[in-house]
């Protein structure tokens, strides 16, 4: 396995350290904003506790005032004006008064309303009396207190304040019942909704209904099932929560998730509230004060959602530059991975090739061993022949017929000796004369009548060739060589089908010279003859190149080749300089050989 790089390493241990900062900060800024909810939560509820003991104080201070009232009324002279100074003084909670004898039973009741005093008919005020749940009790026991427990007509809450009508022997000859509007009395003396933040004061009896709410509509609902009833789809779990907690504990304080009674569609919202069970007269209720926990903490709370939120976008960019960073780290490995596979394959396809070469080399080292073992045998077997032939031609010279076929076998014979002569010569280092000028035209007239005892009956061969055209340094006999070969390949092309070789001979153009002087610095200067065998066979095969035809042992004849013919023409190019060029744009295959001319 690859070490890491040090710059690798080092972004790792950024990336690390950062990765480590941002879960830090999380969690100090998540315990952070946990810590300030809580704190504020606390903070929330004491204050509410406060207000909240400030509120039951004052409840109880005004329905004992208003019992007070009722009480120093009934020891008082009664007389209209007393009755009217009585009802007026708070017309809009207890402006109805009700007198009973010592049994309870009525005798008349008053009513103050728009200023003037009006008296009442049983029927009237009956339904009052009806409906307090402790005045019957209350006056069979005869121990009267301060007012009754709570009841419902019309939507509206009341208690009864009581007084006895005590006589000069201290006997108890009736009864005082004054029907107290809690709602109005609240609001008027104890809640008055004028801040600008949501949350109210509500009195519940011991029933857990409603007895004193902002909002009229929810007087005498029961917090639980008279809701449920009236919003069907609102979660409600929460505030049965909040009534388990306020029917188990005597005062209390928590967070719970209601609503707000006073919209057309409520929204749950987090409340906190405080509540206190108290006794007024008869009466058991429990005293409860909530507020929006979000409204009174927005400031606290927003400054850490921002804070929060800031941290995210900070936590998040740096997120994304890591991301970016080790993307970009991995497709520089991936890079470097595929540059050192290339390398590799490189290096493995040049391995491959200096084996191939070396494997050619070798295979034509032996084959130039074995040649030379086969010629050196060969001119051994010719030389008796040709010996032989010659003497045999001198003791018969009189046999003109004998002479003439000793004569062709003395030729054939000798042609042979040549023929290796020039393999041997081929598989030497040639000492051949280099500074030698020669001919290229005559040497090429000669070789061409030399080779065309060769040539297959079937192909017509043609020449076309310039005169006069001289080269310096080359050997006759390779030029005899190369034509043998390019010829051939030209007749195996053709076949056993009646064919055409064309070879030409002529100096290149002065475009021709221009292209050949810019191969190298060593031909800018010189000039070109151009020579061409041109044959009428199939050509090359397509997707063939043409550098494939020139490698040793390559060849399209199968078992009928050898692959050395075109191999042997590039070698004997390459030593004069001389430069190959196959041209297939035309029916056949032309071989051109550009070789450069004597200088001037």
């Amino acid at each position: 396995m690859m070490e890491n790089k040090p710059t690798t390493r080092i972004i790792n241990i950024i990336m690390t350290g950062l990765f480590i900062i941002i879960a830090i900060t999380l969690v100090t800024i998540t315990g952070s904003f946990y810590s300030v909810e809580e704190n504020a939560k606390k903070s929330g509820q004491e204050q509410l506790m406060r207000t909240l003991n400030y509120v039951t104080n004052n409840l109880k201070l005004v329905i004992e005032n208003r019992s007070l009232s009722l009480q120093q009324f009934s020891n008082e002279l009664n007389s209209e004006e007393t009755i009217s100074a009585y009802l007026g003084s708070h017309e809009d909670q207890t402006n109805l008064l009700i007198q009973l004898d010592a049994e309870g039973i009525f005798l008349e009741a008053w009513q103050f309303n728009d200023g003037s005093l009006q008296e009442l008919s049983e029927d009237r005020v009956k339904t009052y009396l009806i409906a307090d749940p402790s005045l019957e009790s209350l006056i069979a026991s005869g121990s009267l207190v301060q007012n009754s427990s709570d009841y419902f007509l019309e939507n509206q809450s009341f208690v009864n304040l009581y007084s006895p009508i005590v006589a000069a022997d201290d006997q108890i000859t009736g009864y005082f019942v004054a029907p107290l509007n809690l709602e109005n009395m609240f609001k008027a003396e104890i809640f008055s909704d004028t801040s600008a933040y949501s949350g109210y004061p509500l009195v519940k009896n011991a029933d857990m209904e409603v007895v004193i709410h902002p909002v009229e509509s929810q007087v005498g609902l029961d917090i639980i099932s008279d809701r449920q009833e009236q919003f069907p789809d609102l979660d409600l779990s929460d505030l049965k929560r909040l009534e388990e907690a306020q029917l188990t504990q005597d005062q209390g304080t928590l967070s719970y998730y209601s609503y707000w009674w006073n919209e057309e569609n409520p929204t749950k919202v987090l409340k906190l509230g405080a509540f206190d069970w108290i006794d007024i007269g008869a009466a058991h209720w429990v005293v409860a004060l909530n507020s929006d926990f979000y409204e009174h903490n927005r400031v606290p709370i927003q400054n850490n959602y921002i804070l929060l939120s800031l941290l995210l976008l900070i936590s998040a960019i740096i997120l994304i530059f890591i991301l970016l960073i080790r993307g970009y780290n991995k497709k520089n490995q991936a890079y470097e991975e595929s540059q050192r596979l290339i390398e590799k394959q490189k290096f493995e396809n040049e391995r491959h090739q200096l084996e191939k070469r070396i494997l050619k080399e070798s295979k034509l080292e032996a084959i130039g061993l074995l040649t030379t073992t086969i010629v050196h045998d060969m001119n051994n077997f010719l030389t008796p022949i040709l010996g032989n032939a010659q003497l045999l031609m001198d003791d018969y010279a009189e046999n003109e017929e004998l002479v003439s076929e000793l004569k062709e076998i003395y030729l054939a014979a000798e042609k042979g000796k040549d023929l290796s002569t020039n393999v041997l010569r081929f598989s030497k280092v040639s000492e051949g004369q280099q500074d030698t000028v020669h001919d290229l035209s005559q040497v090429l007239k000669d070789t061409i009548s030399e080779i065309t005892i060769l040539t297959p009956k079937s192909i017509n061969v043609k020449s076309d060739i310039a005169p006069g055209i001289l080269v310096e340094g080359f050997d006759k006999q390779d030029l005899q060589v190369v034509l043998y070969n390019l010829l051939t390949n030209a007749f195996q092309a053709i076949d056993t089908r009646p064919g055409n070789v064309m070879i030409r001979l002529k100096k290149a153009d002065a475009e021709c010279n221009a292209e050949l002087q810019k191969r190298s610095i060593v031909t800018k200067d010189k000039e070109f003859a151009v020579l061409s065998i041109t044959d009428d066979g199939p050509g090359i095969a397509e997707g063939l190149e043409s550098n494939d035809l020139f490698d040793p042992f390559f060849t399209t004849k199968g078992s009928n080749g050898s692959g050395l013919g075109l191999f042997v023409v590039s070698s004997i190019a390459d030593k004069y300089d001389w430069q190959i060029r196959l041209d297939r744009t035309q029916k056949g295959l032309t071989v051109c050989i550009n070789i450069p001319l004597q200088k001037s």
